[in-house]
């Protein structure tokens, strides 16, 4: 048994014939490590799935970086891409953030969907929505995948680094 905390670095190709493949690759490459419960399975898969989905749709490099740190029972899933920052709909607040520390309410088009906490000018937590946020599914807004991954890990991150034109989500399970 290697000793913990264990680091797995992949190159995910951008590619959507390729999404079942590469969520498969990630939780084999977990499951070689920790035993995982069905439900925590499941989750790691929504959450792989969305974040492998947002690199096709918004990077500009062929490749994706995933980066796994497994220190049981946390588990960290890092996404590094090249390409642009999040931006917000207006009237939102954008990266870089002025305000630290407080709860800002942004969205991604007209439906408001996201509470965030600035942790620096370019990083920000998502926040857990409220469970009377209910969402309609004839009305999913765009960026309906952050809203997943954010629903299924104990803590969502999203960094950019304007030097290296890179964005970095950073999911974590406690």
């Amino acid at each position: 048994m290697n000793s913990l905390p264990i680091t797995i670095n992949l190159e995910i190709p951008n590619d959507p014939e390729k999404i079942y493949e590469c969520t498969k690759s990630i939780l084999a490459n977990i499951q070689e490590h920790v035993a995982l419960d069905l439900g925590y399975q499941r989750r790691i898969k929504m959450i792989v799935i969305e974040l492998i989905t947002n690199s096709i749709k918004h990077a500009s490099g062929d490749l994706t970086q995933i980066h796994l740190t497994i220190d049981h029972p946390s588990l960290s899933i890092q996404k590094i891409e090249k390409g642009v920052k999040i931006e917000f709909s207006a009237p939102s607040p954008q990266i870089p953030f002025k305000e630290l520390g407080k709860t800002l309410n942004v969205s991604f088009s007209d439906v408001k969907k996201h509470d965030i906490q600035p942790l620096s000018p370019y990083k920000f937590q998502f926040l857990k929505p409220a469970e009377t946020d209910a969402v309609d599914i004839d009305h999913i807004p765009e960026h309906f995948g952050l809203y997943i991954i954010t629903k299924a890990a104990d803590q969502f991150t999203y960094q950019y680094d304007p030097e290296l034109g890179e964005s970095s989500f950073v999911v974590q399970f406690y």
